[in-house]
């Protein structure tokens, strides 16, 4: 029984928690903005020594009279996250919506499905089912494989636009254009099936290809060398990264070229670390609306971080290209979007001003709208993922119960359903349910 006397001597958690809000919190906050305004200071001090921040122009009746004519395509992927026994049967999908605002109603958009994908995607002959005794690197890897079918689909898509020569002026990527491959090189990633990877690359079918050569990274790097080999404009727009590679490799710029003091080069990143600032945090002050700044060359791959000694993807990550990477503030509602590309930009101006006009279509929205539509399109709806599963479960379970051991069959129902110890089993307080 609880001594009444004794709590209300002690304060409970909540009281505490209030307590510090009330006083501590004060405090603590005044000292985070202020430490946030010193760097904000810092940073726009170069930036503006550098002729960095630029003023993006937006007259939308006059834009579009000129951007009517443009093809752009939005590319996006979708896949189904259901965690079934191995991620080896994955459904995945990669949509693309091209749009031309000046064409006939008939041609005007094209939603189409690039890349559609069910089956074996990763070499079940690659320790695709040979499990760890630790269940937590086993989930881990779970979302590695899919991450990286999402990534290698959505590079694939652009690809394919360009094996079929289609005639465009802007393409978007939702999401970087580069991704980070480093944690795709542990020794336990498998590689694709060669089925997988002659429906991704056709160019593929007739090369010989061992396992090494169909992993991930083999196959991105081959992907990215395509992109990077393109005419005209390709993005990746991220809508929300935690991330600070743009400020941190800009600060070690201006320290090569004595604008800031090693000392204070130093503090700046060892508190953006501290405080975890990312680029939107510190670029939403910075930047005033219709402002962005313009791409900077970034090392994105991780050079002996996270490598094994020897290992033998290091190599090859280093021939991974650079990329350019900006940022612009389309509203002061949003925070500014990562704008990145393989190529520093020829017609910067124009590219961002078509940007800044597709993410102002709709109110408050501050991101390419193409973007939003193609993602609703390419994504695999829950019905369809409950109704995969569902075939999934009715078929493993036949297979079960074609033998006569009821205790195989018993696991199997409950792996299946995967129902154990839940809320509603637990005991009501001062009674039961």
């Amino acid at each position: 029984m609880i001594d009444q006397k004794n709590n209300n001597q002690n304060p409970s958690l909540f009281r505490s928690f209030i307590n510090s809000s009330i006083t501590a919190s004060s405090d603590v906050q005044k000292n985070y903005l202020q430490v946030v305004k010193n760097v904000c200071e810092t940073i726009k001090k170069l930036l503006n020594t550098e002729k960095m921040i630029i003023n993006v122009q937006y007259q939308p009746k006059e834009f579009w009279q000129k951007a009517k004519n443009f093809t752009s395509c939005f590319v996006d992927g979708g896949i189904d996250k259901a965690s079934i026994f191995s991620s080896a049967p994955l459904s995945i999908r990669a949509g693309s919506y091209i749009v031309n605002p000046s064409s006939v109603e008939k041609n005007r958009e094209l939603y189409e499905e690039s890349m559609v994908f069910v089956g074996d995607l990763y070499d079940p002959k690659n320790e695709l089912y040979e499990v760890s005794d630790d269940p937590f690197e086993d989930d881990q890897l779970l979302n590695k494989k899919k991450d990286a079918a999402r990534i290698i689909f959505e590079s694939a898509t652009i690809v394919k636009h360009i094996l079929l020569k289609r005639k465009l002026s802007y393409c978007f990527l939702h999401g970087p254009v580069e991704a980070t491959a480093m944690p795709f090189t542990s020794p336990d990633f498998p590689s694709f099936t060669k089925f997988a990877v002659e429906q991704m690359l056709p160019f593929t079918a007739n090369m010989k290809m061992d396992n090494k050569d169909r992993h991930f990274i083999n196959i991105y790097l081959k992907t990215l060398e395509c992109i990077k080999n393109i005419e005209y404009p390709i993005y990746g727009i991220v809508e929300n990264t935690h991330s600070s590679i743009f400020l941190r490799n800009f600060l070690f710029n201006c320290k090569k070229k004595n604008l800031i003091s090693n000392t204070n080069f130093e503090q700046t990143i060892a508190t953006l670390k501290r405080y975890k600032l990312s680029d939107p945090i510190l670029l939403e002050i910075i930047l005033e609306e219709n402002q962005a700044v313009k791409p900077l060359s970034v090392q994105k791959q991780s050079f002996g971080f996270g490598f094994l000694p020897g290992s033998e993807w290091e190599q090859i990550i280093k021939k991974f290209p650079d990329v350019y990477m900006g940022y612009l503030k389309v509203n002061s509602q949003q925070a500014p979007i990562r704008i990145e590309s393989l190529h520093d930009p020829k017609n910067l101006e124009i590219d961002f001003e078509y940007i800044l006009a597709t993410s102002k279509l709709l109110p408050n929205y501050g991101f390419p709208v193409g973007l939003d539509v193609v993602d609703k399109f390419a994504r695999i709806p829950k019905w369809l993922g409950k109704a995969s599963r569902t075939c999934y479960a009715t078929f493993r379970l036949k297979e079960a119960l074609k033998g006569s051991d009821q205790s195989t069959i018993s696991a199997a129902v409950k792996i299946l359903s995967k129902k154990g110890r839940t809320w509603r089993n637990r005991p009501m307080a001062g009674g039961f349910r």
